[in-house]
């Protein structure tokens, strides 16, 4: 296994919405996901199918670990970032083994929300999804910074038109309400006009 203590480590490089990190068969290091959202797709009778999305914290490629070929390709649902990892000892294998199973239960969950119940739901969630910070933090991402509408569609099993009309009205509702300004005359009676 000295393919495994042979790892490169460095810093997190940046990956381009759409632009492959890992492709299926491929061999190469164990990566953490360090900002955005990749998802791990596997080529199928029609053509790509996604399997997850990894976010922020969460590793990718965790198959290194039993000197095995990437089984997905790894591509950036939004902008994102993905250092490769050392993992030079028995106790490094042995953790990066175990968060990669218990991330696991949890992606698994996550694509079952994504996938199920109501459009309106599954779109929220999503955008909660590609929000995710690695500190736990959830924040906005602007609209011009989401995956395409056609993308979107693609992880909510949903139609295009109706993620479009469904996230037009989610974010209406997420922007902040304008509070009209109190008057300076609020609460003084309006002056007559002199006859």
């Amino acid at each position: 296994m000295k393919f495994l203590t042979q790892i490169p480590v460095g810093e997190p490089i940046v990956v381009a919405r759409g632009q492959t990190l890992l492709s299926a068969g491929s061999v190469g290091p164990v990566w953490r996901v360090t900002q955005g959202v990749f998802k791990l797709e596997r080529t199928g009778q029609d053509g790509q199918t996604l399997v997850q999305l990894a976010h922020a914290g969460d590793l990718i490629g965790v198959e290194a670990l039993c000197a095995e070929p990437y089984a997905f390709s790894v591509v950036a649902l939004v902008a994102a970032k993905a250092q490769p990892m050392a993992v030079n000892h028995d106790l490094d294998r042995y953790t990066t083994m175990a968060q990669g199973f218990m991330q696991q239960q949890r992606q698994t969950c996550d694509m079952q929300r994504l996938r199920t119940g109501h459009i309106g739901q599954r779109l929220a969630y999503l955008l909660t999804v590609l929000g995710r910070q690695s500190d736990g933090r959830i924040v906005d991402v602007p609209r011009k910074d989401l995956p395409t509408l056609k993308e979107m569609a693609r992880v909510v099993d949903s139609a295009f038109e109706t993620v479009c009309r469904e996230l037009n009205r989610l974010m209406v509702e997420r922007q902040p309400q304008r509070v009209k300004p109190a008057s300076v005359w609020a609460g003084a009676e309006p002056f007559a006009l002199a006859a």
